[in-house]
């Protein structure tokens, strides 16, 4: 799964099945890459003290959006393979279950920066 976001719209999740993989990825660059940021503070998205070189997505936020980007109601075994996905990332230093968040890095479409 990864987070699109397009300036100035709303920050949105894409590929809810997808577990392998969490990215935010940018794919607009007419606006300030501070914006991007900014989309994700937002919705509530990533947290405060985030940047564009340390994004931290509120886990709690980032599951309800992908519940609601899924196309169907999600079901135990899509529950268990995104806490399946948080496992992973905290094995890496990822994720921080006590904080209640996750890295993501940014990809950037088109040079940004």
């Amino acid at each position: 799964m990864y987070v699109e976001v397009t300036p100035p719209g709303p920050p949105t999740v894409r590929e809810p099945d997808d577990f392998h993989r969490l990215s935010i990825v940018v794919t607009n660059s007419g606006q300030a890459p501070s914006s991007v940021l900014d989309a994700l503070l937002s919705v509530n998205l990533a947290v405060a003290g985030s940047t564009l070189d340390a994004v931290r997505l509120d886990v709690a936020a980032l599951r309800e959006a992908a519940r609601s980007a899924h196309p169907t109601t999600p079901t135990p075994q899509w529950e268990h393979s995104f806490d399946a996905m948080l496992d992973y990332a905290q094995h890496k230093g990822w994720f921080d279950p006590n904080a209640g968040t996750v890295a993501a890095h940014i990809e950037w479409m088109e040079a940004t920066r």
